[in-house]
């Protein structure tokens, strides 16, 4: 059997787009290897949001390339195509992001070929899953916000959204496989809509949590404008669905967000934040933050700061603003000095830490419920486990505790991790 490679960079989605790929090739009797030494090809899936993730995608396709047949697969291999072939001569195939049902014929059919451009997308029910706790489904794709600074839409094109049935099945197939946990992935998953029978992300949820064996619906991403007071209600009335919501800020300008397309304001992003407080108390708010936009000046960058001391999230995912050819903003003027973004971001990762110490503190002598996913990365004698708004918490154990939930006493917090003990 031919041996394959993955490497993904890049979001869960990314993940999931990967697990997709090696569900068709298993299917065709492709060996997925987990050893790249002995594997004949090589599929990197790569992400094409921040200028750092697409270098370190070149590097890997590089240092990969020299005794390989490297494809190159996912947001990079659709915005770069015959740039990419022009860089890598040696270059197997080129797959985009609406063609991943079609890498069995960029192996046997490549040598130099690109499969990308929009087609009917595939989604086989059976993929290969890389965990066994937590399975990822894509509900939709694309984005038509068009955000200043985004490329989402111009590689993942205009939304999408699956049928129910299909995405029902698929929940189904991880429930028939032991999976407990599964996780909604898209752009903006609050904006999904079947058009076929009508039900949007609500209606999705509760149709999920009828499925038995399934016990945590947790989804990622949601943006600010679609977070609807019925949705909102929709996950606090749930038990099955985590209160966890994951909503990008970018900015605390009003007139920055004007000028990235964003489609709210400062103020109104803080009423949403006070709803979901209303409607589900403990539950935890996580966000994106985005520095040095073209024309940030020091005092919309302290606006920023005001607005994350008072929404109080749990977690920011915090970037320093690359150029993305193709979008308004790379053609923007007053792009900010590199030296200046790096100071902002470190300013506001400075303050996260903060919130979040004082946040994961307050958990030290409480109750919580755990599932176990795995062993921790960097303490490998203790085991992992996430509460129900997404807490990260280390126990003693091993790996017969996964899948399992437990009671855990919190007896230590640092900044994004807790320790425990099991309440016996």
């Amino acid at each position: 059997m031919t041996k394959v490679f993955i490497k993904t960079f890049g979001c869960q989605m990314n993940v999931y787009d990967s697990e997709r790929m090696a569900g068709v090739l298993g299917a065709d009797d492709f060996e997925i290897t987990g050893d790249e030494k002995s594997a004949e090809y090589v599929i990197i899936n790569t992400c094409s949001v921040r200028q750092h993730a697409e270098d370190r995608a070149l590097s890997y396709i590089g240092a990969a390339i020299k005794d390989k047949k490297v494809i190159v697969a996912g947001c990079m291999a659709e915005r770069m195509q015959d740039e990419l072939m022009a860089k890598f001569p040696r270059l197997h195939a080129v797959v985009g992001t609406f063609n991943f049902s079609n890498i069995v014929s960029a192996i046997n059919r490549g040598k130099k070929k690109i499969f990308a451009g929009i087609t009917e997308e595939k989604y086989p029910v059976k993929l290969r899953r890389n965990e066994k706790v937590r399975g990822y489904i894509t509900i939709m794709q694309g984005c038509d916000n068009y955000c200043a600074y985004c490329i989402v839409p111009y590689v993942r094109g205009r939304e999408r959204s699956r049928d129910v049935e299909g995405i029902l099945a698929e929940i189904r197939q991880l429930a028939s496989d032991g999976f407990k946990e599964v996780m909604f992935l898209g752009q903006n998953v609050n904006s999904f809509l079947d058009a076929k029978s009508g039900i949007n992300f609500s209606g999705l949820l509760r149709k999920s949590a009828e499925i038995s064996g399934i016990e945590r619906l947790r989804f990622m991403t949601s943006h600010p404008k679609d977070l609807t007071d019925e949705l909102i209600e929709s996950i606090a009335a749930a038990p099955k669905v985590c209160k966890h919501i994951h909503l990008p800020l970018q900015s605390g300008s009003d007139r920055i967000l004007k000028m990235m397309n964003r489609h709210y304001t400062a103020d109104w992003y803080l009423s949403r934040v006070r709803k979901i407080r209303e409607a589900m108390p403990g539950g935890a708010i996580t966000t994106d933050i985005l520095v040095g936009f073209p024309g940030e000046t020091d005092v919309d960058f302290q606006q920023t700061l005001e607005v994350m001391k008072k929404a109080g999230f749990d977690a920011s995912y915090i970037f320093k603003y690359s150029p993305r050819r193709g979008t308004k903003a790379a053609l923007m003027d007053s792009q900010v000095d590199e030296k200046e973004k790096l100071k902002r971001l470190n300013n506001v990762l400075e303050l996260q830490k903060k919130i979040s110490e004082d946040i994961t503190k307050a958990y030290v002598g409480r109750e919580v419920k755990i599932l176990v996913t795995g062993p921790n990365m960097v303490i490998k004698t203790m085991m992992e486990g996430i509460t129900d708004n997404s807490k990260k918490v280390i126990i003693p154990g091993d790996t017969g505790m996964i899948g399992n939930f437990y009671r855990v006493k919190v007896t230590r917090a640092q900044t994004a991790v807790m320790e425990g003990e099991i309440i016996k």
